[in-house]
């Protein structure tokens, strides 16, 4: 598709989604984005929920400026529509925009909420394709890593939104996946809890856990064989947690996959006496596939996030609790 008709199809909703199949993701095959330097311009986009406080932009702005970077905003960041920061047709025009924008080399969205799946059909994927570059953020934003996964090949990156707290350990890791282009180790300054021990190898595939869940039957849901899977969630009891993961077993995701990582589950409170805890729900489902795995991963709705590439080889200590990059997650210009 050429470039001056992406908005024109964007807006007659004329983009199709491909049929559900699995996609073969191997280093071969995904494109890595251009490493982000000082200097450089992030756009910040609403792609589902809304941004209340004016507030949060100054200071979003203020933390990706104090780091060297340009920051600039979508056209409709701040449009309300309902629960949602503008139309579907605004919100996936921004972001198709900054695709198509050669002097754009990373996106960051401002928030997740929910919206982003409404918004898959006006993107338009081979524009995307033939201009990758960084797309950033989580929880709602799981949609999008997934979506441009499957559809764009694109390696997108699980990580701090706009509104993130961005505590020295997330701005430090977002710097040495992103601006460093490190084989970054993922050390956690929240206490991880060693489910299963052992080392594993594997794609990193995961996100929210309730997008995922929702992810199933649609032609984004992911291909989880010989991936390292990790997941987080926020407010949920560890009954539906159990949901969740009773619902990606019996559809078959958790079937081949080499390790496990659930990151924070924040606001998520834990039962009475007569209930099951959180740890005992994962220990349920995840032991008896033999995989190593941890918890309490700082991946997540809490202070610390970690900046994860979608679809990149990473070995999983589950014993120390930490895991690395095999690969650098950007290429050089």
């Amino acid at each position: 598709m050429k470039r001056g008709e992406f908005l024109k199809t964007a807006l007659t909703g004329a983009v199709s989604l491909p049929a559900l199949g699995r996609l073969a993701i191997g280093n071969g095959t995904l494109t890595k984005p251009r490493v982000l330097r000082e200097g450089d311009t992030v756009a910040l986009t609403a792609p589902a929920g809304i941004v209340y406080d004016e507030n949060e932009f100054i200071r979003m702005q203020g933390v990706l400026e104090s780091i060297g970077l340009r920051v600039i905003f979508g056209e409709h960041v701040r449009k309300r529509n309902g629960y949602l920061a503008g139309t579907d047709r605004e919100r996936a025009e921004d972001i198709n925009r900054f695709f198509a924008d050669p002097g754009v080399s990373a996106i960051v969205a401002v928030r997740g909420g929910w919206g982003s799946a409404r918004i898959l059909p006006l993107l338009d994927f081979d524009l995307i394709r033939a201009n990758p570059k960084i797309y950033c953020g989580f929880s709602d934003n799981t949609t999008l890593h997934l979506a441009l996964l499957r559809y764009a090949e694109l390696v997108s990156f699980h990580g701090p939104n706009g509104t993130s707290e961005w505590t020295d350990l997330t701005v430090q890791n977002f710097k040495s996946v992103l601006m460093n282009g490190d084989q970054t180790v993922y050390r956690s300054k929240s206490d991880v809890e060693t489910l299963v021990s052992g080392m594993a190898e594997g794609r990193l595939i995961g996100g929210n856990l309730s997008i995922l869940t929702t992810s199933l039957g649609t032609p984004y849901q992911p291909d989880t064989e010989g991936a390292i899977l990790f997941v987080e969630d926020i407010g949920e009891e560890p009954y539906k947690v159990d949901r969740m993961l009773t619902h990606l077993g019996q559809a078959g995701m958790l079937d081949g996959i080499r390790g496990f990582i659930f990151g924070r589950c924040t606001d998520c409170p834990e039962p009475s006496s007569s209930g099951f805890t959180l740890k005992s729900v994962l220990l349920h489902h995840i032991r008896p596939l033999g995989v190593p795995a941890i918890m309490g991963a700082d991946i997540g709705h809490d202070s610390h996030n970690f900046t994860i590439p979608m679809g990149l080889q990473a070995v999983l200590d589950a014993t120390g609790g930490v895991f690395k990059l095999l690969e650098p997650a950007v290429k050089e210009a």
